[in-house]
């Protein structure tokens, strides 16, 4: 079997079991959303969907995947995936002008990017209506945020307003702050979301 084969199968095994667990208990979200990162020379700009995996009713594990646009308008996408974001930084630049290998193990470092997750939310319910999450994701990847076509760690922390007109849905703006661990550059996040706890 292909690794591409592998990599499909695995995934979609892991979605549905998440879901399938999801279903008796009512613990994970999923989410459309849309993103802007503000830096100082620009916007980044990316559409994709988001995940929470409730461990508690108060905590959550955090997934994102998005894709966009950088300050330059080439592609900008954004996973969850410190390790990925860490075999990619202690990379050299010589390994890009002469490795020739199709396989370099990203397959499984992909899989590994829908199980480990990016960062925790802590979840609080002031209303029926409101619920409040600050969040910590200290292991998110972006790809080209610096716009080198290189894999960077970033760290996220902010915090979502869930507002619910239903138990199951919610409309959620959320804002944050994004460090980028290999410049020590800080950029604002302002993002929105729709989501469904299944």
């Amino acid at each position: 079997m292909s690794l591409k084969k592998e990599v499909f199968a695995v995934f979609f095994i892991f979605i549905f079991s998440f879901f399938a667990i999801s279903q008796e208990v009512k613990n994970i979200r999923v989410s459309a959303m849309s993103e802007i990162s503000v830096f100082n020379n620009g916007n980044l700009t990316s559409f994709g969907f988001s995940a929470e995996f409730f461990i508690h009713r108060n905590f959550s594990l955090n997934y994102q995947y998005t894709l966009g646009i950088n300050q330059f308008n080439n592609t900008y996408i954004h996973y969850p995936g410190g390790v990925a974001g860490l075999v990619e930084m202690f990379r050299s630049d010589s390994y890009y002008l002469y490795s020739s290998s199709g396989n370099d193990g990203w397959g499984y470092i992909l899989i590994l990017s829908f199980i480990i997750p990016e960062g925790v939310s802590f979840h609080t319910y002031p209303r029926n209506w409101l619920e409040l999450a600050p969040y910590i994701n200290p292991f998110s990847t972006d790809f080209n945020i610096l716009d080198n076509r290189r894999s960077t760690i970033t760290l996220s922390l902010g915090l979502k307003a869930y507002l619910k007109p239903t138990y199951n849905i919610s409309i959620s703006p959320h804002f944050g702050l994004k460090h980028i661990y290999r410049n020590g550059k800080v950029g604002t996040i302002f993002g929105f979301s729709i989501g469904y706890l299944f």
